[in-house]
């Protein structure tokens, strides 16, 4: 393909590149971070006796916190001839006030916190790479308008999206923006979806107990970061060395089902950076003794593949049963485009290139992306059928907007923010929130056909799993495989 063709993608449809795996830990390459208002150092509680206080430890290592005013609110009304210990027993998860899953400890030791929260609104800002994921905030405001239509919030409450930030792929101007819809907009929670968005921001985000939802590829999506949710949870933990996280299977079980059979082989070409070293590492793992060739190429911004002919050669001189791009994605589409025209007569895939409405924009890219397979872990909206989609086309119908692939990433991240907001219950603060997500536990609601249902905190640390696949036939995304869930739904 022409350096032009890529060029005319990245003006048209800004470059819509996903970093998935360890860039976020490149501290070195980050600047230098503000200060940070320190968090408060004790709970505001009063001091309890020895005798008020008492810790007990279940086979989930879950502590648990008596205190009389727990009992107050407990007990079943006495009269006078009852006696004091015909009390009713509480519930012993209605006393947790911490919680263990695996490796981490989830426990309320701050100051609660109302921030952004009123008897009226909740107040949510949002923080994006708009060259990456354009259209996300369209995506983010046909959720929110639906949850204040249909009064989802208890008590009453509306959402008001007070301001949407674009980082302009700039790591400082991703921190200063939270760092503003923090301390200036004094938000509850955040929205945010970008490769920029760096431990120097989601740390910041943590120590003030924000809120923020998003694509869970990047490190803060994980523990020990506790604030922050990934609608398909901690996405990359495995690449990023998260105790306890699983390498993700989906990547190689949406294939075998597509073949019929795990004898296959594979050839994998992946971007020559930080990201592409982490899939590297995750291919080596998940492929063992099923991988042709596991390569690297040239990044866009590292001046991209200029030629093709020697990966070309690769693959017709190993003439795997599959070829997977994990690259960038002017990368994917020269690599598919080139490889379609070589005789290569197997399926060809990325993770990038679903972009509803793509191939009728751009008929050059439309043609260049003939024949080729996305994988998507976003419900492709070809499948109509399915109720939630449903849902979500009349949600953007509402709004007269389109559902493009940072719309649909958008749509997902407040549907989570949302559906955690309203599990806080009424008295909505910073402690409640946290109780109810992350030590009560959360699972998330999804009508038939959505995006895997969240579960908290285990997905602090792995995730849902879950992925579809497409290919461009005549013009027109189709859906090559349905969106199934592959991981443990008891997780």
């Amino acid at each position: 393909m022409k350096k032009s063709l890529l060029y005319k993608l990245l003006a048209l449809l800004a470059a819509l590149t996903l970093v998935v795996a360890a860039c976020g830990n490149d501290d070195d390459d980050a600047p230098a971070q503000d200060a940070a208002p320190a968090p408060a150092e004790e709970p505001a509680e009063e001091p309890m006796d020895d005798d008020d206080h008492e810790h007990e430890d279940d086979d989930d290592h879950d502590h648990e916190h008596e205190d009389d005013d727990d009992h107050e609110h407990d007990e079943e009304p006495m009269d006078d001839a009852e006696p004091m210990d015909d009390a009713e027993p509480m519930d012993d998860e209605e006393m947790a006030t911490s919680r263990t899953w695996g490796a981490f400890t989830y426990e309320i030791d701050f100051e609660p916190s109302t921030r952004g929260v009123t008897d009226d609104t909740v107040r949510l800002g949002a923080l994006y790479q708009a060259v990456q994921f354009s259209g996300y905030e369209v995506g983010i405001k046909a959720r929110l308008e639906r949850a204040n239509r249909d009064g989802e919030l208890p008590g009453g409450r509306s959402i008001e999206l007070v301001q949407i930030i674009d980082d302009n792929s700039d790591p400082q101007a991703n921190f200063d923006g939270a760092r503003s819809l923090v301390e200036n907009d004094e938000v509850f929670g955040i929205i945010s979806t970008s490769a920029l968005l760096l431990p120097q921001t989601t740390d910041y985000l943590a120590e003030n107990q924000v809120p923020f939802t998003g694509w869970g590829f990047m490190p803060g999506f994980c523990a020990p970061n506790d604030w922050g949710f990934g609608f398909n949870g901690c996405l990359s933990g495995f690449a990023f060395g998260v105790e306890g996280a699983d390498p993700l299977v989906s990547v190689q079980n949406i294939w075998y089902d597509y073949f019929g059979t795990e004898d296959i082989i594979v050839g994998i070409f992946n971007s020559d950076d930080d990201a592409g070293r982490g899939g590297h590492a995750l291919y080596e793992d998940l492929w063992a003794g099923k991988l042709a060739f596991n390569d690297f190429v040239p990044t866009e911004s590292a001046g991209g593949i200029t030629d093709p002919t020697r990966f070309i050669n690769t693959v017709l001189e190993t003439n795997p049963d599959l070829v997977i791009a994990s690259t960038d994605f002017p990368g994917a589409i020269t690599l598919k485009a080139s490889i379609a025209a070589s005789g290569y007569e197997g399926p060809v895939a990325d993770y990038l290139t679903y972009v509803p409405g793509l191939p009728q924009m751009s008929p050059d890219l439309g043609q260049a992306l003939e024949g080729g397979f996305a994988v998507t872990q976003v419900p492709p909206v070809e499948a109509s059928s399915q109720p939630a989609i449903q849902q979500l086309l009349a949600d953007f119908d509402a709004i007269e907007a389109d559902p493009g692939f940072g719309a649909l990433v958008g749509y997902w991240s407040a549907d989570l923010m949302v559906q955690m907001i309203a599990a806080a219950g009424e008295d909505l603060n910073t402690a409640s929130f946290y109780q109810a997500v992350n030590i009560d536990g959360f699972e998330a609601t999804q009508l038939a056909g959505g995006v895997g249902a969240q579960r908290y905190p285990a997905d602090h640390v792995v995730a849902p799993d879950c992925t579809g696949m497409v290919q461009v036939v005549d013009g027109f995304y189709e859906v090559a495989h349905e969106f199934v869930c592959y991981g443990d739904p008891n997780r």
